[in-house]
């Protein structure tokens, strides 16, 4: 309803003319544009809408527009250019037929054809033409064809069709009817139309039903409709500017400022009574529409003779004549100023929404925002109108363009996501947003979720702490400990600075722990009295808050003078109970006034529990350790005593953990300038193996003073561990002989120790080892090898090493390279500190905390000779003479020595130990008694016992026969012998050897 152009519009072959500033397919690439920009149609306008473009641009009579449907039929969707009865000749058309729909959606490509499909009630012949006959109608009389071309059939032209493709499968079909077959560029430009409409028709509204026929509803259903919503129809004739209403449309007059009665109908009149704010966009969409052929749509305002405002909503298309010229405009016109003043208030209504909204475009910029949208930032909302938002926000566009794609890929389905950035002050907005696709226009509404995402990150990060503060007092044994994840932990998680922890369990509170305190004011809490006043303010009711100075006053006034000098200024004191008894108390203090919101009372509510069980847990554990130490320390030797030619020290570490273990090591002096090194392990923590370690090792030196050989010592502590139950026990057993340098070893399933050479090389020894002690059914295998004087020999226990891998490279490596850098002395006296050194050093690198799961046993022995001045050895002859001989030779040796005052007493132990072998036993070498076969050893050693001078005579015989003492009666002419060595000796006894024993006395001053 505006005035009309100048020159009405004019048909133009597809391409346009030369020389309009269009090139060449120009106009149908505009024509293909409008078909593409179509949003919200049904699938009939689609059709329709595309079917004018098709029609325009070939010069075509008219269109049709066919969609597939069931059982082989194409269905007729959308006419134009066509009367009825032509339009229902295509209904159901069968995709069988040679008609050019059909074959279009078959061959897939645009097809021409002259074939009609026949009038309803027809049964042409095949391959007679067919004619452009209205079909019968029901209810009329059946007519005879008209004369002429048109009733024979022979209507000059044909159908050009091209298929419609929606996901790869043609669906239907554009035709229409031409004068002559089309070109190549005119089937290109059908075929892309055809494509665009493939795309677009899965975005139309489809008809719920299915059953609305292509004409649409019936006349009188539509104009009843249209009665009862107050619509009606208008047109406008271009070449006269006339304007015909019918009954409903006139309603409009009298809103408009019209008589119905006296106005002119021209346009003129109208235009006039339109507002004058909307005449210019009224003028410039009629322009639009006309130069797109698309459909009119517009509302705008008019004004009555009483300046009453009404608002009116035409739609429109246009009619063209038979050269494609629009000669008129029709359509319906409709009174929406109710509708009007409810999206007025509406629109009202989401103004003053308190959440931020805004409306954004197809290229996302924003149309629309309302009060609450445009006040954010200060003010600043207001700049994004027209813009992208992440270009006035860019850390929203990360976060906003995934949100709008989702809303776009599900038109009418809310998407929601959140939004955070950083705020005007540098401060973290949250906003949780919904955005919805309506109509090609995404909608978005805020909430503001800043404070419920910061509690909700707050209460996150504390139940992270916490889970980390019970991890760590799970970790933590004694007190100590506990403290210290408390400071770690505890503090920070609540802002805190100070710390005091009581201890209650004892006889007498004391104090534990001071932390963000002077020393002075820490005097202050330990004075004598002050932990007891202290423990009485905290009380056990449960935690107190103290937010400032003056509630601390007004509450706890005995203490608020003393708190003040702590420089704190609030406080919250917890009483720390387990099972209903105070065990201690924790006060926590901040420096300035503090608020306790509800939250954090809980928070330390919680705390106070767990840091009460961590406290109860550390105190349990250290009476436990004590125990466990005192119980270690009555099991194992402690200072290693002294033997000949061999220094030794050891060393032993408490794995982590409050239960003693079973690892134990001893020294064992034994006659002959002997020394019996035993290291073992009860596998295991707890009293029962502590006790099996007891059992075992003094089994060892119980076994080991029948100077026994080293298997036999390792076959009775096989026994002994067997009747301890199914405990698993290693052992190790070292005999070394300084008077030769030869060291026997046997291993009941111990690792090997490492030997340090002179030259300053460690390695791990080759040995073989038997079972596991209470396993063995075989005796242990004994390794005999001589070992050069000054070699250091370190036995261990398994917990000294990784119990993962059992590497023992580490170890050998840290014991060579001390080993190289400070080598042992020569002097005995100072191999002491060196030992210690090498022990220390081997302590503490070896293993790493975490793998202190077990105990760990560790012994060094460096090995050293007797002087050969100090050995004296004989072989005599194996007969009664030989008695004489060897006191004889023992008084020179004796005297040579120094020892005069010994002199007496070892020669008449000499005679009597030789007299008794010669009766009693038999020569090295034979297994029969003959005074003349074999021979008997004699030797003697000079050794220091207690500060003094000592001489050890020894005599080897042949036979393993043990000796022993006997009573004579009064006129027995033998037997007497052991008797006087056994009264005039300190201590005598009895080892065997490989080919009989050895008896030996020792005399000393």
């Amino acid at each position: 309803m505006v005035a009309a152009p100048d020159g009405g519009p004019r048909h133009e072959a597809p391409g346009g003319p030369a020389g309009d500033g269009e090139g060449p397919g120009a106009r149908d690439l505009v024509r293909i544009r409008l078909v593409e920009a179509a949003q919200g149609h049904g699938e009939a306008e689609l059709l329709r809408l595309a079917l004018q473009q098709a029609v325009g641009a070939l010069g075509g009579y008219g269109g049709l527009a066919h969609l597939a449907g069931a059982e082989g039929l194409l269905r007729l969707v959308a006419v134009t250019g066509l009367p009825r009865a032509v339009g229902r000749r295509w209904e159901d058309l069968s995709s069988r037929t040679a008609t050019a729909p059909a074959l279009a959606v078959t061959r897939g490509t645009v097809c021409w054809s002259t074939r009609w499909p026949p009038a309803r009630g027809d049964s042409p012949a095949p391959g007679a033409p067919h004619g452009l006959d209205r079909p019968a109608v029901a209810g009329e009389q059946p007519q005879a064809p008209a004369a002429g071309p048109q009733a024979a059939g022979e209507l000059p032209g044909g159908l050009v069709a091209a298929p419609v493709v929606a996901g790869g499968i043609p669906v239907g079909a554009l035709t229409v009817l031409t004068g002559e077959q089309p070109d190549a560029a005119a089937r290109d430009f059908l075929a892309r139309l055809a494509r665009t409409v493939g795309e677009r028709l899965p975005h139309t509204h489809r008809p719920y039903g299915g059953t609305t026929p292509w004409w649409q509803e019936p006349a009188g259903v539509r104009e009843q409709v249209m009665q009862q919503n107050s619509v009606g129809t208008w047109s406008w004739d271009l070449e006269t500017g006339l304007l015909q209403l019918d009954g409903t449309a006139e309603a409009l007059l009298p809103a408009a400022g019209l008589d119905p009665a006296t106005w002119d109908h021209r346009i003129e009149t109208w235009m006039a009574h339109v507002h004058p704010d909307d005449r210019p966009g009224v003028q410039e969409s009629v322009a639009t529409a006309l130069a797109g052929g698309q459909p009119y749509a517009v509302e705008y305002r008019v004004v009555s003779a009483d300046g009453e405002i009404s608002w009116v909503e035409l739609r429109a298309v246009f009619e063209h004549d038979a050269t494609g010229r629009a000669v008129r405009l029709a359509g319906t016109a409709w009174n929406v100023t109710a509708r009007r003043s409810k999206l007025t208030w509406l629109a009202g209504l989401f103004e003053r929404h308190p959440d931020p909204i805004h409306v954004l475009d197809a290229d996302d910029r924003v149309e629309w925002a309302n009060r609450a949208a445009r006040a954010l930032g200060g003010g600043g909302g207001a700049k994004v109108l027209g813009q992208i938002p992440w270009e006035t926000v860019p850390e929203v566009a990360d976060q906003g363009r995934p949100m709008l794609a989702a809303a776009r890929a599900a038109p009418g389905k809310a998407v929601s996501t959140e939004l955070t950035y950083d705020g005007p002050d540098g401060e973290p907005v949250s906003w949780q947003v919904r955005a919805v696709d309506v109509g090609g226009f995404v909608a978005t509404q805020m909430a503001d979720v800043t404070e419920r995402k910061a509690a909700e990150t707050a209460r996150a990060e504390r139940t992270r702490r916490m889970i980390e503060l019970n991890a760590a007092l799970i970790r933590a044994l004694d007190t100590d400990d506990v403290i210290e994840v408390i400071v770690r932990h505890v503090l920070p998680m609540v802002a805190a600075e100070g710390l005091i922890v009581h201890d209650l369990s004892g006889p007498t509170p004391r104090i534990v722990a001071v932390t963000g305190y002077s020393a002075d004011y820490r005097a202050e809490l330990e004075a004598p009295g002050m932990p007891q006043r202290l423990a009485d303010a905290v009380g056990s009711d449960g935690p107190r808050y103290f937010s400032s100075r003056e509630e601390l006053a007004a509450e706890l006034p005995a203490v608020a003078g003393h708190a003040r000098h702590g420089g704190k200024s609030a406080w919250a004191a917890l009483p720390l109970v387990v099972n209903d008894r105070r065990v201690g108390a924790c006060v926590i203090s901040w420096s300035t006034p503090h608020e306790f919101p509800d939250d954090e009372r809980s928070l330390l509510g919680t705390i106070a529990v767990v840091i009460a069980q961590s406290l109860a847990n550390a105190r349990s554990y250290e009476d436990a350790r004590h125990r466990a130490e005192r119980l270690q320390a009555e099991l194992l030797p402690g200072g290693l005593p002294p033997t000949v030619g061999v220094r030794a020290k050891a060393r032993y570490r408490l794995a982590e953990g409050e239960e003693v273990g079973g690892d134990w090591y001893d020294t064992i002096a034994l006659p002959g300038g002997r020394s019996l090194a035993v290291i073992g392990d009860i596998r295991g923590h707890g009293l029962e193996q502590a006790i099996a370690m007891g059992i075992v090792r003094h089994a060892a030196l119980t076994v080991a003073s029948l100077d026994l050989p080293v298997d036999e010592v390792m076959a009775h502590l096989n026994d002994a561990a067997g009747r301890l139950g199914p405990l698993t026990a290693t052992c190790m057993l070292v005999l070394y002989d300084a008077t030769t340098g030869a060291c026997r070893f046997a291993s009941a399933g111990h690792p090997p120790p490492v030997l340090l050479t002179p030259g300053g090389e460690a390695h791990e020894m080759d040995l073989p080892s038997g079972q596991p002690l209470g396993q063995a059914s075989v005796p242990a295998p004994v390794l005999h090898t001589p070992l050069p004087e000054g070699s250091v020999l370190v036995l261990y226990s398994d917990g000294l090493l990784d119990g993962d891998t059992r590497d023992v490279g580490p170890l050998t490596d840290l014991i060579a390279r001390y080993g190289a850098t400070a080598p042992l002395p020569q002097e005995e006296e100072r191999r002491d500190a060196w030992l210690d050194t090498l022990c220390d050093t081997i302590g503490g690198h070896l293993p790493s905390a975490p793998h202190r799961d077990d105990d760990a046993a560790l012994m060094a022995l460096a090995l050293g000779r007797v002087p050969a001045e100090r050995i004296a050895v004989w072989d005599l002859p194996f007969a009664p003479e030989t008695a004489g001989r060897g006191r004889a030779l023992a008084a020179e040796r004796i005297a040579a020595w120094g020892l005069d005052d010994l002199t007496d007493t070892a020669t008449l132990v000499v005679s009597e130990l030789i007299g008794n072998a010669v009766r009693h036993a038999v020569g090295i070498g034979t297994d029969v008694a003959d005074d003349t076969a074999g021979h008997m050893r004699l030797r003697l050693l000079r050794l220091a016992e207690d500060g003094a001078d000592a001489v050890t005579c020894e005599v080897y015989d042949g036979s393993q026969a043990t000796p022993r003492v006997r009573h004579p009666l009064l006129d027995d002419e033998f037997g007497r012998g052991l008797q006087l060595v056994a009264v005039t000796a300190r201590r005598w006894g009895t080892r065997y050897t490989e080919g009989g024993k050895c008896i030996w006395a020792t005399v000393a001053g």
